[in-house]
């Protein structure tokens, strides 16, 4: 015999629904979450002037000399995104609850999966789309310590050529001319790429084969461990591969968020609604305000792999 369906119950349910959200929205992983800072913002675009000006130390003579905001701005509009489903009267009156609670488990997943959607759309407009210098995120063309320095290349993936990036990385200078100091921490790679990574930073011996000038096929890999492997599939290219440097307080990337994924119920009870009355249905959405943008190009250097 059906359930009758009262305020009280819907009232219990929809608590119940925001309990299993939160706890599945805050347990959800996410590849951002390493390679991306979060700012909380308070405007609906927010700019960062201050991304090009990194603060160093000098003697302190006679006074403090203040560093003026460069002429260079960067600025990321918040957009607005949702998540919907709906819950027919039927399924409380066959107290199918369990259905409920995967599913909101589901959009609490898919939530937390939005900023990794945002993040990997933005890296494949990398070298299209400008950061804080006003050229393309990964670009040839950067310029810093009164040289051209590039974060791009078409190296495929090997032992030499990453070992090649990598110092590439570790020579970028600062305004001044001083060392920037980046210590690459992460290898970013599709699934193809996804063994060759781990062959070359899990080996023990160094995982390719002898060549001229390569090291012998029983020598120490110093690779081993150097780096950590992020395997996504939101890369669609099965050839890119990226080195970054997350250690930083300003990582390469930037997820913005003016309003984090809250969910909020339209279920009737404060009192009848247009979807539950004619319909029997009750609403469950998320929504948030939020995107991504490009932190520093110093800490990232991406290569498509088509080179030989």
């Amino acid at each position: 015999m059906p359930v009758t369906v009262s305020r009280e119950m819907i009232a219990n349910l929809t608590a119940g629904v925001k309990l299993v959200y939160s706890d599945a929205y805050q347990t959800s992983g996410g590849s951002w979450r390493s390679m991306a800072t979060l700012i909380e913002s308070t405007l609906a675009v927010e700019t960062y002037a201050w991304l090009s000006e990194l603060p160093t130390m000098r003697e302190f003579i006679d006074e403090r000399v203040v560093k003026e905001l460069s002429e260079f701005s960067y600025s990321i509009r918040n957009r607005k995104f949702e998540a919907t489903i709906g819950v027919a009267r039927e399924v409380l009156e066959d107290e199918q609850l369990g259905q409920v609670k995967i599913r909101v488990q589901s959009m609490a997943e898919a939530a937390a999966a939005h900023f990794d959607q945002l993040l990997f759309d933005l890296i494949a407009q990398g070298t299209v789309v400008v950061c804080f210098d006003g050229q393309p995120f990964y670009s040839g063309a950067h310029h810093t310590g009164g040289m051209a320095v590039s974060n791009v290349t078409n190296l495929p993936l090997t032992s030499e050529n990453l070992e090649t990036v990598l110092t590439a990385m570790k020579r970028i200078p600062l305004d001044n001319g001083q060392p920037m100091v980046v210590q690459p921490t992460h290898l970013l790679v599709p699934p193809e790429l996804g063994f060759t990574a781990k062959r070359i930073l899990n080996s023990t011996y160094y995982p390719e084969a002898t060549g001229s000038g390569q090291p012998g096929a029983l020598s120490e890999n110093p690779l081993k461990g150097s780096l950590e492997i992020v395997e996504s599939a939101r890369l669609h290219v099965a050839t890119e591969w990226h080195v970054l440097d997350c250690s930083h307080p300003v990582k390469p990337f930037i997820i913005q968020q003016r309003l984090a994924p809250e969910i909020r119920a339209l279920d009737g009870s404060e009192g009848e609604t247009e979807t539950t009355f004619l319909r029997d249905i009750y609403l469950y959405g998320v929504r948030s305000r939020d995107n991504a943008g490009f932190g520093l190009w110093q800490y990232a250097y991406k290569s498509s792999g088509t080179g030989v």
